[in-house]
């Protein structure tokens, strides 16, 4: 099971526009990829159906959030306090990782399951979650900071093709 999490780094208090639209942009690549989604340390919300209404109200991406109702249909959208056992190994995504804590495309190859965070705003990831992750995954191989959307598709995609084997077959596509 590979979940990808979003972790709330704006306003605790109140919900804003930025929430909602990172949720609408993260469900249909958690749809397409079979991927769970988790929302860590967003308390103005007690149940995932809240998510879900508020999103949908909220949004046109992703058919009008039909992606994020159809990831909690299936139990794969997840409103959680601590990362729990369940979602395996802990890796946070970040520009500067740790070089102890650092792992290459191979290593998330051999993952069973494991948990993505994504810190949402201009911050990144906390350092106490930073510290909680016992894995550090840099994407770019540059160290180039990426706007959190643009990090969750990319991470998102390189989880799949290295868990998929698809590599192989990029060398063999025709580019018109």
């Amino acid at each position: 099971m590979i979940t990808l999490c979003l972790v709330n780094t704006y306003d605790k208090l109140k919900l804003h526009e930025a929430h909602l639209r990172s949720i609408a942009r993260i469900a249909p690549i958690c749809y397409a990829f079979d991927f769970h989604l988790a929302l860590y340390d967003f308390p103005f919300w007690k149940r995932e159906e809240e998510v879900v209404d508020a999103v949908c109200d909220y949004t046109t991406i992703g058919e009008g959030g039909r992606y994020l109702r159809e990831l909690h249909e299936s139990g794969k959208f997840h409103l959680i306090e601590s990362f729990e056992s369940r979602f395996g190994e802990i890796v946070a995504t970040t520009s500067q990782p740790d070089e102890s804590k650092k792992i290459s495309l191979d290593d998330i190859a051999r993952f069973r399951s494991a948990i993505f965070l994504f810190g949402l705003g201009r911050k990144g990831l906390p350092k106490d979650v930073l510290k909680k992750a016992r894995f550090h995954f840099e994407a770019t191989g540059k160290n180039v900071s990426l706007e959190t959307c643009t990090a969750i598709g990319v991470v998102a995609t390189l989880i799949w093709v290295v868990r998929h084997g698809r590599h192989k077959d990029v060398s063999k596509t025709r580019v018109l």
